[in-house]
């Protein structure tokens, strides 16, 4: 919450405006809306992407304040600064790559946000040096962060093999049906749908519908350019779809948005407009998306809730049962557990969750019924002495798991010698096939 509030002061130093309640409600959305609560669901990510943010929100203030001309007045001061900049988006990547997107969508909201504060015609050479700027300085931060990686992964013995499950370079044989499939997505995105929100938010979609009214009544005469923009912001955070297929970046990776909707609602509720019916339903809008995103939010929250206390509930039968067959061991006897099949990989709920979230997902269905990450849930919830048995030894106790019963009917959890066995479900494992 301090990152983020840090860079709510910094992103509207860097956009020209000042504190009020309309950037405080701004502010509301911006840091509310579901992509957190998505990144929430990796705690270990957390620290990192609040820097992250903070760290491209310093780059683009460092952006918007360089030399109106900075190609004819480049400087030493200048090239520091570029320098800098790329630094600073370097480390942000390194904490979360798809905030390079955060700061190119920033550079086009800055260029926006500084031709409607000024009297003169839109000046498409200042535009084009300013997103030239900002891409340049976009490119040396992915530069840097490549080598850092490269040194970072080479030093620490590990490889990319998590981003690079992500690419799917083969979509780009049909560019077409590609670049409708991510419009379509995007669609879907910026509408709300239930379908990848778990629940509707109609709101925001008029939300962006009346930021753009906004922002073409405030300057009828440069409607053109100012929609080419807001294009460019809209279509910004999709951009990594291209290298991944329209389906193949969770909501959580997708940090520009809570960016896009701050800027809008920024516009809508800040630009001094004659026609005063866009100030009112401004209010009225944003408010209402605001209650919605509240809405979505607590039903992730007891929807995540149930999903553990499931889990817990089920783990401490399990360990009980285990408990009952070890006779007459010691309790530092390690119970070597091996499992068969897998529960439901998503616990049901009668709440939303959004299509990525991982939070509703079950310790005993998780990695197509990974033995290693029960036997680790067990042990975190008081069951010190689980251990999952050998890879090796799994396929030879089939035979005894096909004659038992499947969770949670009595004699699903048995002993075999030094083994105690687990039958989940009655389709089998990778290792019991």
């Amino acid at each position: 919450v301090l990152m983020t509030a840090l860079t709510q002061m910094l992103l509207l130093r860097a956009h020209g405006f000042g504190p009020s309640w309309r950037s405080d409600a701004a502010y509301g959305l911006f840091v509310t809306y579901p992509t957190w609560w998505l990144i929430l669901e990796f705690p270990a990510n957390v620290p990192a992407t609040g820097v992250g943010f903070l760290m491209v929100a310093t780059a683009l203030l460092l952006q918007s304040e360089k030399h109106t001309d900075w190609q004819r007045h480049f400087s030493p001061i200048e090239a520091g600064r570029m320098l800098i900049i790329g630094l600073l988006l370097a480390l942000a990547a390194g904490a979360y790559q798809t905030l390079l997107l955060l700061f190119a969508c920033g550079v086009l909201g800055v260029v926006l946000c500084r031709s409607l504060k000024t009297l003169a015609a839109f000046s498409w050479r200042q535009a084009a040096l300013d997103t030239l700027h900002g891409g340049i300085c976009l490119c040396s931060g992915a530069i840097f962060y490549i080598i850092l990686n490269k040194l970072a992964l080479k030093l620490s013995g590990t490889s990319p093999e998590y981003v690079a499950d992500f690419i799917k370079v083969d979509y780009l044989n049909a560019p077409l049906k590609l670049i409708g499939s991510i419009t379509v997505q995007a669609l879907k995105t910026y509408a709300g749908a239930a379908e990848l929100f778990g629940a509707a938010m109609p709101a925001s979609l008029f939300a962006i519908v009346l930021g753009v009214i906004a922002i073409i009544l405030f300057r009828p005469r440069l409607a053109m350019p100012h929609l080419l923009l807001v294009c460019g912001i809209l279509g910004i955070p999709f951009l990594l779809c291209l290298l991944t297929g329209p389906n193949g970046v969770p909501l959580r990776s997708m940090v520009a948005l809570p960016y896009v909707f701050w800027l809008l609602a920024l516009l809508t509720l800040t630009l001094p407009l004659q026609k005063s019916w866009v100030g009112i339903t401004g209010i009225a809008v944003f408010g209402i998306f605001q209650l919605q995103i509240i809405n979505l939010t607590s039903q992730y929250v007891a929807t995540a809730t149930l999903a553990h206390q499931q889990d817990r509930f089920m783990g401490f039968e399990i360990g009980r049962r285990m408990e009952l067959l070890r006779g007459s061991d010691g309790i530092d006897t390690p119970i070597k557990i091996d499992v068969y099949g897998q529960s439901e990989m998503y616990r049901p709920s009668l709440f939303a969750s959004a299509s990525s979230s991982v939070t509703r997902g079950s310790f005993f269905g998780w990695d197509n019924g990974s033995v290693w990450r029960m036997a680790a849930y067990l042990r975190v919830i008081g069951f010190d002495t689980v251990r999952p048995i050998e890879s090796t030894e799994r396929a030879a106790l089939t035979a005894q798991f096909e004659k038992m019963p499947v969770w949670p009917q009595e004699g699903s959890v048995q002993r075999s010698g030094q083994y105690y066995l687990l039958k989940l479900s009655s389709v089998p494992d990778e290792a019991h096939r």
